[in-house]
């Protein structure tokens, strides 16, 4: 690992864009619908890191086996949580939908092992996933008779990180040492955007009430969101290492939350904040590392 200097600006930056997607959602859906806010940010992402490549002389893959799988994860990093979430933000608030994103990590630590034959989850692993789903139950305020928001909404949020957790599991068993992290990135966006499309043509609909605002965070989505952040985590995973890189989904939540609390006056019920920290307590404990024991002579 490299010297933090090197790689700490990229990781607050990705931080903060990523944090502040939701919050660009649901401004972004004030003149647009939730279809073409993820088609546009998704495409709009893709047309940037098209142009870096093309910058750097880089040449996308031929690989036919390779493209098939690629828009088989493009479906499942991108095309369909992107579209769960704009859909989900119709109906919650952008600062639960963050929190909901906490659960990312949960669904990758259930899938991997039922498609990855390498994963085998451990004592402390199974601890960490129930701790964790005592989170999401939190989360949700099954006892009090329910969310912020309406059920429907929170459920469609929570259907990305599902997404996620197959799609990334799917991208270590098919994708990972095929190519680099960039191409991949952009190899993903662009078959996402081919897979939507041929749906945004057929259920377009014209964008009401535009303003300069809804114009600036679908951009901010595109270009930022989708386009600047994958190029600067791929900094952070060459100089910080994947582990360094994984804990970018904690820190999504708290700013996800603040900038919807404090721009867009969003209230946040107090359980939900309890089970966004039960969840990613839980989180933490499946990636830690079993200590070895230590003999003394």
């Amino acid at each position: 690992m490299k010297e933090r200097s090197s790689w700490l600006w990229a990781y607050l930056s990705v931080s903060f864009i990523w944090g502040f997607s939701f919050l660009f959602m649901k401004v972004g859906l004030d003149s647009f619908s939730p279809f073409q806010v993820a088609f546009l940010r998704i495409s709009l992402g893709a047309v940037v890191l098209t142009l870096v490549l093309t910058i750097r002389r880089t040449k996308l893959p031929r690989d036919k086996a390779l493209w098939k799988h690629t828009f088989v994860s493009g479906l499942l990093l991108n095309a369909l949580p992107f579209s769960l979430y704009c859909y989900g933000e119709v109906r919650v608030s952008s600062s639960l939908a963050g929190i909901l994103n906490a659960a990312t990590p949960l669904f990758t630590v259930i899938i991997a092992p039922l498609m990855i034959a390498s994963e085998k989850p451990s004592r402390r692993r199974v601890l960490g996933l129930g701790i964790s789903f005592v989170g999401v139950i939190t989360v949700f305020g099954v006892w009090s008779g329910g969310i912020s928001g309406d059920i429907t909404g929170a459920l469609l949020c929570m259907g990305a990180p599902l997404c996620y957790g197959i799609g990334s599991s799917y991208v270590r068993r098919n994708i990972s040492n095929k190519t680099g992290i960039l191409e991949q990135s952009v190899m993903q966006l662009v078959a996402a955007s081919l897979l939507l499309l041929p749906l945004e043509i057929i259920f377009y609909k014209a964008p009401h009430d535009l303003a300069l605002s809804p114009i600036l965070a679908i951009l901010s989505l595109g270009i930022l969101g989708s386009g600047l952040a994958n190029l600067m985590m791929n900094i952070v995973y060459r100089d910080a290492g994947p582990t360094i890189a994984s804990t970018v989904t904690y820190v999504i939540p708290i700013i996800s939350t603040s900038a919807g609390v404090l721009i867009l006056k969003e209230s946040v019920a107090f359980h939900e904040i309890i089970g966004a920290a039960v969840i990613i307590g839980g989180l933490l404990l499946t990636q830690q590392r079993a200590k070895r024991e230590v003999k003394t002579v």
